[in-house]
């Protein structure tokens, strides 16, 4: 399962054009079959005889490589060749026994289709494998292995000794494994991929001395470090603010804070609370309450100004996510003037491995984040959404620099929450825990806050909206579910609704709340889907199972089905009836956004949703035009199947 969706997983990416992409697949006679239907399940098509004939003749001219095939869907070769094939067809696979240099399915192909070979044993593979490589292309550039590499090493040494290729991949993908680093961190990184002597070439790799000779890299598939981050220190129980505050004074010693909040949080008193402690432990104090429900980068450089007058050695963020995110970049501003907002702005596919490096954090002041509501678990997170007002362009920006020193939630500070920001920012934190089990870069340490969360939110929402003032367990409940929820997403991250939420806000300005409940069930449909044309790329995913986690999902909250797509769509009703059960409206057109501006600006605001740093830990990788038939779906409330 894992090497068949690994090879599909590379031959889509990019069709097939990256030339270390496989060709060619050896399958034992043991198991030959079962690799076949594999292969059908997840979206191959294998060709009959005529058809592989039409594409033999379509493929090779003149003996060499017809242009126009390349990088082509299977769709387009097939009517190239004179035949149809499913839409959604992923890959060609033409069955082949010869091994002469007149055989086009022995040859390279770049493009979206296989040749696949029957062996009668480990041995023959290796010969099959070789005659190929010397008859019909190839020599000194990749081969790719899969087998138990624990129990198998026998067969490895064999592999790596005859194979004559520079390098040698064990079970990985080999367009995205031979351009290296995702899948073997020791790998180095190259799009140009020299193939020795072998092929004609000066060398295997980067220039140097040692590639006057034909080197072998024999790469195993790993997974790199995982990592679990959460602030220094978490409080939380209803009134616990003033305890958790003393420690300025009695254990840090703190002289001077400055409180970032909005307009709103501030006219209403609840930042008095901490004034008044912190006047009780005689700390000077100053707040900035200017920050608006989607912050401004200018908002932002404003704070600033009066941080670095007043000069604190403690900021307190309190509010819901936008008051937190523009307090995490006031803090980056204040301790680091030169720091480019943009260089911080850079997209990234591994946190660890980015191109801009975070300036270390908290040397002139320490960071405290208060949520006043249950949603946007921005106290516990590494991430801020600002807004450049100047284009309208909303940025997540992600590293744990950001993450705050301390998180204080007290449920005193979310008793008077009206009910459109409970609903909406329980919906919220629901997506968080939904969109962290499914990642990519989900792990057990995530998945039991994700399911915890879930639970408590099913729970406990529903009092929260219909009695908020009074419901303390309800509220403290869903403090909880909403910082846990946080800590799943701070480590595993979100997908692709985040991605789409984002933008939605951005361009139509609705709370980003409701933009998630908008498309939660829509692109749980889209990740459940056991045959995505594209999946995401991350070292420890080997194959699509979304379908499975949600069926987990289910199961917290006491749902299960006939099989796994039953349980999916009672999950999804479920899910469903309790938006409608906190005041979620169905369709983005009842939030009243006009329907032609909304056409007008949506292919704009699809390509910005795909370039969303969200995107990349999304279980499906999605195409331009699956983002777009979502958010369709979610402005009409059309029927969609994913």
């Amino acid at each position: 399962m894992n090497a068949v969706n690994s090879i599909i997983h590379s031959k889509t990416f990019d069709n097939g054009m990256i030339c270390a992409t496989e060709q060619t697949v050896i399958a034992d006679k043991t198991i030959y079959n079962d690799v076949k239907k594999e292969f059908i399940k997840r979206g191959c098509y294998f060709l009959n005889n005529e058809e592989a004939d039409k594409i033999r003749s379509t493929m090779l001219i003149n003996g060499a490589l017809n242009a126009k095939i390349v990088g082509q869907r299977p769709v387009t070769i097939a009517k190239m060749a004179g035949f149809e094939v499913p839409e959604d067809t992923k890959v060609l696979i033409g069955e082949a026994t010869s091994t002469d240099p007149d055989e086009a399915f022995g040859h390279e192909k770049l493009t979206t289709i296989l040749g696949m070979y029957k062996s009668k044993n480990f041995d023959d593979s290796l010969n099959i494998a070789e005659t190929l490589l010397e008859n019909n292309g190839g020599l000194g550039h990749t081969s790719v292995l899969w087998i138990d590499n624990v129990n198998e090493r026998e067969k490895l040494n064999k592999f790596a000794a005859r194979m004559k290729t520079c390098r040698l991949i064990v079970n990985t993908p080999s367009s995205l494994g031979g351009i290296g680093d995702l899948y073997n961190f020791d790998f180095a990184p190259s799009l140009t991929l020299g193939c020795g002597s072998w092929g004609g070439n000066s060398v295997s790799e980067n220039v140097g001395i040692k590639h006057l000779l034909n080197i072998k890299t024999v790469a195993e598939r790993r997974e790199n470090m995982l990592w679990f981050r959460a602030p220094q220190k978490v409080y939380f129980k209803k009134g616990c603010l003033p305890v958790a505050l003393d420690e300025l004074k009695n254990v840090m010693g703190k002289k001077k804070a400055f409180i970032v909040t909005d307009q709103f949080l501030y006219k209403n008193g609840y930042t008095k609370a901490i004034t008044d402690k912190l006047d009780a432990m005689g700390i000077i104090h100053e707040t900035f309450f200017d920050v608006a429900p989607d912050p401004t980068l200018a908002c932002a450089l404003e704070g600033v100004k009066a941080i670095r007058a007043f000069e604190p050695d403690t900021i307190i963020a309190i509010g819901g996510g936008s008051a937190m995110d523009a307090g995490k970049i006031m803090w980056v501003l204040y301790e680091h003037p030169d720091a480019d907002f943009f260089d911080m702005a850079m997209r990234f596919i591994d946190i660890r491995k980015r191109v801009y490096t975070f300036p270390k954090m908290g040397e002139k002041a320490y960071f405290i984040a208060i949520p006043t509501s249950s949603g946007t678990g921005s106290e516990v997170t590494p991430f801020a959404v600002i807004t450049d007002e100047k284009t309208g362009t909303k940025y997540p920006l992600a590293d744990y620099q950001l993450m705050p020193n301390m998180a204080i939630v007290d449920t005193d500070m979310m008793m008077s929450a009206p009910r459109g920001l409970t609903s909406a920012s329980g919906i919220d934190a629901l997506t968080h825990a939904l969109e962290a089990y499914a990642s990519i870069m989900a792990t057990d340490y995530t998945d039991g806050l994700a399911l915890r969360a879930i639970k408590l939110i099913f729970t406990y929402l529903p009092d929260c909206y219909d009695n908020g003032q009074t419901a303390v367990k309800a509220r403290e409940e869903m403090a909880n579910a909403s910082t846990m929820a946080g800590m799943a997403f701070a480590n595993a991250f979100l997908g692709v609704c985040h991605s789409m939420a984002h933008k939605l806000g951005a361009y139509h300005h609705l709370p980003h709340g409701i933009a998630n409940a908008l498309l939660i069930t829509l692109v749980m449909r889209f990740n459940a889907n056991a045959c995505p044309r594209k999946m995401g790329t991350f070292s420890q995913y080997q194959y699509p199972h979304t379908l499975e986690r949600y069926a987990d999902c289910a199961a917290a909250i006491g749902i299960k089905g006939k099989d796994d797509a039953d349980t999916l769509n009672k999950f999804i009703d479920a899910i469903e009836q309790l938006k409608a059960r906190v005041g979620i409206k169905k369709t983005i057109a009842e939030y009243g956004i006009d329907e032609q501006d909304f056409l007008d600006r949506l292919d704009n605001m699809v390509e910005d949703a795909f370039d969303d740093q969200c995107t990349g830990a999304n279980p499906r990788y999605p195409l331009m035009s699956e983002i777009k038939e979502m958010y369709l779906a979610a402005y009409y409330g059309t029927e969609y199947k994913g």
